[in-house]
């Protein structure tokens, strides 16, 4: 078996804010929302808590519901959120919660009716439509991805776990250098963004490039990278290049680089070479 050095994955945006509109700072539902949309989740969570504040049940229990969803409590959100679309099925911002949750825990089929209905009614959500274009990922509706990613990029184009997400997406179908393009604008946003920094070199090397990563100057980062690459040519079918990333992987990394041995171990077994 090969194995990543570290894994890609697709992030998922959180349901804070609510449709997009501009409302005043002095709206203490809407200064919430602000600060669970901008990750300030202890400004948020402290507003919440204060004695002071006196907010309908309903309103209340929305802001809690999509506060878990930012802390990634996706299960209780749900339930949350659930629990409100049964009083108020047509509230958009419940239906984005609910659906985002539901995809981070597995329950597709259920996220997506609840993404398109917040979608059509609140097209204005950016989250939602980054949501829905990752459940049509999953089921390899691509022109539908497609167009769920340009709806979500329109509205949050500096968001660099959206390009990310539309770069695996376009990776999957193959389209490695539009990927690449999309890798290189976020990290241009966040260039310290891990996910998109691995799916970059993925691409990379999946496009046919032989990137050495001799910028990079922390060893085990670099052995990660190597390995990653190793990974990638393998599955594209060069051995070649992948025994040689294996093997620089293990070369450059001051300990014992174990995820590479096993590598190139079995991309000598592959190549036919004694083990």
């Amino acid at each position: 078996m090969f194995r990543l050095g570290s894994t890609f994955a697709l992030l998922l945006g959180l349901a804070g804010a609510a449709n997009g509109a501009e409302q005043s700072s002095a709206n203490p539902v809407a200064a919430i929302d602000r600060a669970i949309a901008s990750d300030r989740l202890i400004q948020a969570g402290a507003m919440l808590d204060r004695k002071d504040l006196v907010l309908p049940a309903p309103e209340r229990a929305r802001l809690v519901a999509s506060l878990l969803l930012a802390r990634r409590s996706d299960a209780e959100a749900l339930k949350l959120f659930e629990t409100l679309l049964a009083a108020q099925p047509g509230d958009c911002r419940l239906q984005a919660g609910a659906g985002i949750a539901g995809l981070r825990i597995g329950r597709n089929k259920d996220a997506e009716p609840r993404l398109r209905a917040s979608t059509a009614a609140c097209p204005g959500n950016a989250e939602a439509w980054g949501a829905l274009a990752v459940v049509e990922d999953k089921g390899g509706h691509w022109d539908l991805s497609a167009a769920a990613y340009a709806r979500a990029i329109a509205l949050s184009k500096d968001d660099p776990a959206l390009l990310n997400n539309a770069g695996v997406s376009l990776m999957s179908q193959r389209r490695y250098v539009e990927a690449i393009r999309l890798f290189r604008q976020a990290l241009l946003i966040d260039p310290v963004n891990e996910h998109a920094r691995n799916n970059l070199d993925i691409a990379r090397v999946a496009s046919g490039e032989r990137p050495a990563f001799e910028s990079e100057e922390d060893s085990g980062r670099r052995a990660e990278r190597l390995n990653n690459a190793g990974y990638t040519a393998l599955l594209a079918g060069d051995t070649a290049a992948a025994t040689n990333y294996f093997d620089e992987a293990i070369k450059v990394n001051p300990f014992r680089f174990d995820v590479a041995e096993i590598n190139l171990r079995g991309a000598s077994e592959d190549a036919g070479a004694a083990p």
